[in-house]
C-alpha cells in the first residue's frame, strides 16, 4: 500500500512539473519566413499611451533641488538618475478600472497560441509578442503590489514576482524569468544582444517602458531606440573619476548574452554610445558594475518638474486634470488618483477595447485558416493537445 502511494505522489508530481520550461521546448522554438500573419495590439497601444509619459533621452543631469510640482512628490536617494526613464501612472491606475485593462490584455495574449501556432510566425513577430506579453505582465503585477516604492525585494526577494509562474502560453506555466532568459534570451539574444533593452520592470534602472505596443514590423528599431536611450543616461553608464567607466546592475542580468561579459559589454556600450562618451568607454581603463536606481518609475515615485513636449502626452494631459479639479479624487476624495469625473470616458474606451478583442483581423483569421488546413492535409490529422497532460 505505501508503495502505491508513493509511487501515485511520484506521478503527480511528474505530471505537476511537466509544464514547466527547462529548456526552449518544441512549441516556442521554431519560426516561419511567412511575414503575412501579424497580431494586433491596438488595445494595448492605447493603454500605454495613455498611462505612460515618455521623457525623452536623458541629458545626463543630476538633480540639485526640490522641484515644485506639489507636496506629494517623494525624495529620491540617487540624484544622478532621479530626472531619467519614462514614468507611469501607477497611483492614478491602481485606484481605478483601468488597472482591469492590463489583465485583460495579458490573458488575451497568453491566448494568441490556441489561435495560431507561435511557430508560423515569423521571428520579429514572436520577438514583439514576448516583450508585450512580459511587459504587460510585469506592470499588472507592480499594480497588483502597489504602492510600493523600491521594486529590489520584489525582483529579487524570497517571493520574486519574476520567479512567479502565474503564465500560462501553449501548456506552458511561464515566470517573467522564463520568458526573459529561457525563451528570449536563448532564442533571440545570442546573435542579438539589443533584445535586453525590451524588459521593462518597474524601476528607473531598467530599460524603459515605451508608450506604445512592440510591433513586429519595427521591433528591433524600437529595441535600439530602447537601447540608445538607455546606454545614454546615468543610469546606463557613467565615466566617474577619469578613465573609470561604471555600468548599470542590469546588465548583469544579460551576462549570458556576452561571451566576455566586460570585453564584449564594452564593445556594445561604445557602438550606441554618443558623442564623447564613445571615445571615454573605448579608452577607459577601469571597468565596474556599480549603478543601480531600485525607485519605482510611478509619475509621483521622483520629484522632477514634467514640461516641454511631455506636456502634449494624454497621460501628461491626465495628470494636468488629477492636479487642478477641484473634485474629489481617489477614494472618499483622498486628493491622490485619477479624478472620478474624467476617468470614466478613459475607462470605458478602454474597457471596451480589452473585453473582446481580437488578436487577428477577418482577413488574417482566414489567412490562418488556410495554414491550418495545410498543416492538416500534411499531417493527416489535427493534433489536439490537452495543457494538462503529457502528450
Amino acid at each position: 500500500m505505501f508503495k502505491q502511494l508513493l509511487l501515485i505522489a511520484f506521478t503527480f508530481c511528474s505530471l505537476s512539473s511537466y509544464a514547466k520550461i527547462n529548456e526552449l521546448p518544441e512549441e516556442f522554438s521554431d519560426f516561419s519566413l511567412n511575414r503575412d500573419i501579424k497580431i494586433s495590439y491596438e488595445d494595448l497601444d492605447n493603454l500605454l499611451e495613455m498611462t505612460v509619459i515618455d521623457m525623452g533621452m536623458s541629458d545626463r543631469s543630476s538633480r540639485k533641488s526640490q522641484s515644485s510640482i506639489g507636496t506629494r512628490m517623494k525624495s529620491h536617494r540617487n540624484n544622478d538618475t532621479a530626472l531619467e526613464a519614462n514614468r507611469f501612472f501607477f497611483e492614478g491606475v491602481s485606484k481605478s478600472e483601468i488597472k482591469d485593462g492590463f489583465h485583460k490584455i495579458r490573458v488575451s495574449l497568453e491566448k494568441v497560441p490556441s489561435e495560431v501556432s507561435l511557430n508560423d510566425l515569423s521571428l520579429d513577430e514572436q520577438l514583439a509578442y514576448w516583450l508585450n506579453l512580459y511587459n504587460t505582465a510585469m506592470v499588472e503585477k507592480l499594480i497588483e503590489h502597489y504602492p510600493i516604492r523600491d521594486t529590489e525585494d520584489l525582483l529579487f526577494g524570497d517571493d520574486s514576482i519574476l520567479e512567479d509562474e502565474f503564465l500560462t502560453v501553449a501548456g506552458y506555466k511561464l515566470s517573467l524569468n522564463d520568458i526573459q532568459h529561457k525563451i528570449v534570451f536563448e532564442k533571440f539574444g545570442k546573435k542579438k544582444p539589443i533584445v535586453m533593452y525590451g524588459f521593462y520592470q518597474g524601476n528607473i534602472g531598467s530599460p524603459n517602458l515605451r508608450d506604445e505596443a512592440y510591433k513586429g514590423s519595427k521591433v528591433y528599431h524600437q529595441l535600439v531606440e530602447n537601447g540608445e536611450e538607455f546606454v545614454n543616461s546615468n543610469r546606463g553608464m557613467q565615466i566617474k573619476r577619469k578613465n573609470r567607466l561604471y555600468v548599470s546592475k542590469y546588465y548583469e542580468q544579460a551576462e549570458s548574452l556576452f561571451s566576455d561579459f566586460e570585453s564584449d559589454l564594452r564593445e556594445h556600450l561604445e557602438d550606441y554610445a554618443e558623442g564623447q562618451m564613445k571615445s571615454d568607454v573605448k579608452y577607459a581603463k577601469r571597468f565596474k558594475v556599480d549603478i543601480e536606481d531600485w525607485s519605482i518609475t510611478d509619475l509621483y515615485g521622483t520629484d522632477r518638474d514634467y514640461g516641454g513636449s511631455a506636456s502634449t502626452n494624454p497621460a501628461a494631459m491626465l495628470n494636468a486634470v488629477v492636479s487642478n479639479s477641484a473634485v474629489p479624487i481617489g477614494p472618499e476624495g483622498s486628493g491622490s488618483g485619477i479624478g472620478a469625473v474624467n476617468v470614466s470616458h478613459i475607462t470605458d474606451s478602454i474597457m471596451m477595447r480589452t473585453m473582446d478583442f481580437g488578436r487577428f483581423s477577418p482577413e488574417m483569421l482566414e489567412k490562418i485558416k488556410k495554414l491550418n488546413l495545410k498543416r492538416q492535409d500534411n499531417s493527416g490529422s489535427v493534433e489536439i493537445k490537452d495543457l494538462d497532460s503529457n502528450n
